[in-house]
């Protein structure tokens, strides 16, 4: 939970990047620890994802497709950005949210910290299983790599507005990890 105890009205946007291989959140920090302070055992694990096919394919072709589109918008707008500049506009843009003042906002993102639940991030912890663990992520948001990606009229709309991109990191508090 992200609360706004300033007398500004914030816009975010996470932290993102955006490759080949897919999306993912940039300067976010996931930090477990044990009572002591000490990390788990991390293990990696080469992920080899496979070409899209039939029908995935299709949406693959699709989004390429619109992203050109919305490249071409951009430039046209005078944002001096490359074709997967555009895929991280559409990252960035979609997952944006204001906060005003005295407000409160929850974010949730799903986290895979086992070997049987391993997705995309290509890393898993091992656990004592004796000992107790907590969990804190922590948010990297840089408002000058955000402006490379926006447009001026929209850098000018949020002035207008007296929004502010925020700046800085959050962090969440130390949460115990209930291992089942």
């Amino acid at each position: 939970m992200i609360n706004n105890d300033t007398g500004v009205k914030y816009i975010f946007y996470p932290p993102s990047f955006i490759n080949s291989g897919g999306w993912g959140y940039l300067g976010g920090t996931i930090l477990i620890t044990d009572k002591e302070g000490k990390e788990p055992i991390v293990s990696t694990v080469y992920i080899d994802r496979e070409q899209p096919r039939g029908k995935e394919m299709d949406q693959f072709i699709l989004n390429e497709r619109k992203d050109s589109l919305l490249w071409k918008k951009l430039l046209n707008q005078g944002v001096k950005i490359d074709y997967w500049g555009t895929k991280t506009y559409k990252v960035i843009t979609k997952s944006k949210f204001v906060l005003a003042p005295d407000k409160e906002k929850t974010i949730s993102k799903k986290i895979s910290i086992f070997k049987k639940d391993l997705e995309s991030s290509g890393a898993y912890y091992t656990f004592d299983k004796k000992k107790d663990y907590f969990i804190q992520v922590e948010l990297n948001f840089d408002r000058t790599e955000v402006k490379k990606y926006l447009p001026e009229e929209q850098l000018d709309s949020l002035k207008k507005n007296n929004i502010k991109i925020f700046h800085g990191i959050l962090k969440t508090k130390k949460i115990p990890l209930i291992l089942d």
